[in-house]
């Protein structure tokens, strides 16, 4: 994928997405690190360098999978463009980040996918979710986030390494970006923190938080669980 072919789909993000801002993406690499498929470097972004992180393996993956991940990182860069901690102090940017853009990212990712493939009422089962090599349900979407989240948490609950618990907190918010698409959102939310054996009603109180839009209310979260989930 070139610069130009890929700011061509960043101009038409901004288009749909009814962005406005001049900047464009100035670089792309092959270089993320194993286990990521692509990113945006908060500390790049503080420096005005725009520099798009991609997976070497990249273009062996079908254009479904690299469609959804291009939404999520350009919803990240749109994030960061349209807030003011993105020209505040880095330690707030990165809360941002990790907090609402990481939710939001997921959400509109999700939303991009499914206004493309569904009509209707979406059945879990049956909606298509493209991977890098093959479909998956929706459901297993959810119970794989679901089942990853779980094990960082536990990894965190025993070693207390910030680390596992900064892998919980953005799959927690990718999940909670995936399930705000439901009418019974409510209903899967309750499952899964159930599952994490978590407080249902500071975990609930952040989902709604998240669905109000309010950065500033969200960022406090992510500490104040942290502390909560020792």
């Amino acid at each position: 994928m070139t610069l130009d072919q890929l700011n061509s789909r960043w101009v038409q993000y901004k288009r749909i997405y009814e962005l406005d801002s001049p900047v464009l993406i100035e670089e792309v690499r092959y270089d993320a690190p194993r286990g990521v498929e692509a990113s945006f470097d908060v500390t790049e972004m503080f420096s005005e360098q725009y520099i798009l992180h991609l997976s070497k393996r990249i273009h062996l993956y079908r254009s479904e999978y690299i469609d959804m991940l291009l939404c999520h990182e350009f919803t990240h860069l749109a994030d960061y463009l349209m807030h003011p901690y993105s020209y505040n102090v880095i330690g707030r940017l990165y809360h941002y980040m990790n907090t609402w853009s990481e939710y939001h990212a997921s959400r509109r990712c999700l939303g991009m996918i499914m206004s493309r493939a569904f009509a209707g009422q979406v059945d879990p089962d049956k909606a298509v979710i493209p991977q890098a090599f093959r479909d998956i349900s929706l459901r297993r979407l959810i119970n794989d986030t679901l089942s990853q989240a779980g094990a960082a948490l536990d990894e965190y609950r025993r070693t207390g390494h910030s680390s596992a618990y900064h892998i919980y907190f953005r799959l927690l918010m990718y999940l909670m970006g995936y399930i705000s698409h439901f009418a019974n959102a409510s209903d899967i939310l309750a499952y899964c923190l159930d599952y994490l054996k978590v407080d249902q009603d500071s975990h609930g109180a952040l989902y709604q938080a998240l669905l109000k839009g309010e950065a500033r209310d969200i960022i406090p979260f992510f500490d104040k669980l942290m502390e909560e989930l020792k």
